[in-house]
């Protein structure tokens, strides 16, 4: 039997003779006032947190760096984070090229404190550079699935916020 890869939304999907790219990714969990930045990528009804795969020559902190601004439209310089998750799912990108793309996906979150950078935690969605929005949610209502995230998201936000 074929080993699973999963969506975003932990639904499974079985491949045959497929060979699966590898990628590593990093993505960033900002925290302030008990709330996190998710995005709504465009094309994807569920939110994630703003990062993605390393492009040729970046380090984690680049990649963050160019993902943040894609996907929120900060532009926001990142250190070590507070606290790290680092998992390698199969993954199933559904977005990806034109009928979606299976990987070996190594994501790294980090967890920062965005306290002290003045973000206003109070606005509604707001539009990003990429067509998308983000938004800022609680984390409670993440943690019991009132809101449902991305299913690689979720995993490690369960294991960083337990």
């Amino acid at each position: 039997m074929d080993e699973a890869f999963f969506d975003r939304y932990g639904r499974k999907k079985y491949a045959t003779d497929i060979i699966p790219i590898r990628q590593k990714g990093y993505f960033a969990i900002l925290v302030k006032d008990k709330k996190v930045l998710l995005t709504y990528p465009p094309l994807v009804d569920i939110p994630e947190f703003p990062g993605g795969a390393l492009s040729r020559g970046e380090n984690f902190r680049e990649c963050l760096f160019r993902k943040l601004y894609e996907e929120t439209g900060i532009e926001f310089m990142l250190s070590e984070g507070e606290k790290e998750f680092t998992h390698t799912l199969r993954y199933f990108a559904e977005d990806a090229r034109p009928y979606g793309e299976y990987c070996i996906y190594d994501m790294t979150f980090l967890v920062y404190d965005a306290a002290s950078y003045g973000f206003d935690t109070s606005v509604a969605k707001c539009k990003t550079p990429e067509n998308g929005c983000a938004v800022w949610l609680p984390i409670a209502e993440i943690l019991s699935g009132e809101t449902k995230i991305n299913y690689a998201h979720w995993l490690a936000f369960k294991e960083l916020f337990k």
